[in-house]
């Protein structure tokens, strides 16, 4: 089994929670006011109907009024969910610039120029693409706030997204980028299909878990020092969705050793990262966790960190990826 030290493991979980688009620099467990929550507020006077008509004023999520002239033509994206929602909008065509090779999603996404390295924002190259309008995103505002804020003084609209850690939030996110976008009715209807399927997953998997109820343990960082998914997260949320108990009782994302694993005995143990050559061979095989019910039975399952993990429109394909892992009986697998 490969070995990680503490630097490693710090170093893997900040790619994880900066870059996916679902961060841990807000406190998952926070419920953000309702004054930054109003991301999407316009004037009456700018709203004409269902259309957005501009000039746009809206508030971020730092709370900063921020005002947007015309239709944005230009855009630089600087998280992969902001990204993802853009292309979802139709308006990928407009986007000039993404974060960094993260931004993955959709292949278009690969052609377009990548503005940050290493952690570090590149304002020059931000500011050659003479963007009108800068995506930011509220998970990487302190390491990246000097830069965003020559961005400003150099005159670019800077808006800053939310870093959703619900299903609420994120449904908020897509119509805040909708309405910056001139986009009110595409984010709606996004917005309305992922609460429909939402609705259809957990409706599938309500009979099969009223029956046995699945506990479930996220793994978010392998041995010997455990990550995983407690409460008050977005994961625990999702796993609540479709019915499932998560075994892990702390806040947030604490390190667990494996006696408190092999204690909890969960049924079914999903592995969500994929830095990890032959990651669910690799818990099958803890000499340790021999007698773990989801060891044993091989219910142990590698999920896509990306449509788990980005807050962007795909993440209810991460529910149902989960759904079917937990309960494949109720899609006939």
């Amino acid at each position: 089994m490969r070995k990680w030290n503490v630097t490693s493991i710090a170093i893997i979980l900040l790619l994880f929670t900066l870059l996916t688009g679902c961060g841990a620099n807000a406190d998952p467990n926070t419920e953000q006011p309702e004054e930054s929550k109003n991301q999407n507020q316009i004037t009456e006077e700018q709203s004409s109907g269902d259309e957005v008509a501009f000039p746009v004023t809206m508030k971020d999520a730092t709370g900063k009024e921020v005002e947007i002239k015309e239709e944005p033509k230009r855009i630089v994206s600087l998280m992969p969910s902001n990204t993802e929602i853009v292309f979802a909008l139709e308006k990928g065509d407009n986007l000039v610039g993404a974060s960094t090779e993260y931004d993955n999603y959709p292949e278009e996404v690969n052609e377009i120029e990548k503005v940050a390295a290493n952690f570090e924002l590149n304002v020059e190259k931000v500011l050659s693409l003479k963007p009108d309008l800068v995506l930011a995103h509220g998970s990487n505002l302190t390491t990246w706030e000097s830069g965003l804020k020559q961005l400003e003084d150099s005159g670019v609209t800077v808006l800053v997204i939310e870093d959703a850690q619900s299903f609420k939030a994120v449904y908020q996110t897509i119509e805040t980028i909708g309405k910056a976008l001139g986009k009110k009715d595409e984010a709606n209807e996004i917005v309305e299909n992922m609460q429909a399927k939402l609705a259809d997953i957990t409706e599938k998997t309500t009979e099969i878990a009223n029956d046995e109820k699945k506990s479930v343990f996220v793994e978010i960082s392998p041995a010997p020092e455990i990550y995983a998914a407690g409460t008050g997260t977005f994961m625990n949320e999702m796993l609540e969705a479709i019915h499932s108990e998560n075994i892990v009782e702390e806040e947030g994302y604490p390190t667990l050793n494996e006696e408190a694993v092999i204690k909890s005995n969960p049924d079914v143990i999903i592995v969500n990262y994929s830095y990890v050559e032959d990651a669910v061979d690799q818990v099958l095989q803890r000499a340790a966790w021999k007698d773990v019910t989801a060891v044993k039975e091989k219910q142990v399952y590698q999920v896509d960190e990306d449509l788990v993990s980005r807050s962007g429109p795909r993440i209810i394909e991460g529910v149902e990826e989960l759904a079917k892992a937990i309960y494949p009986e109720a899609y006939g697998e």
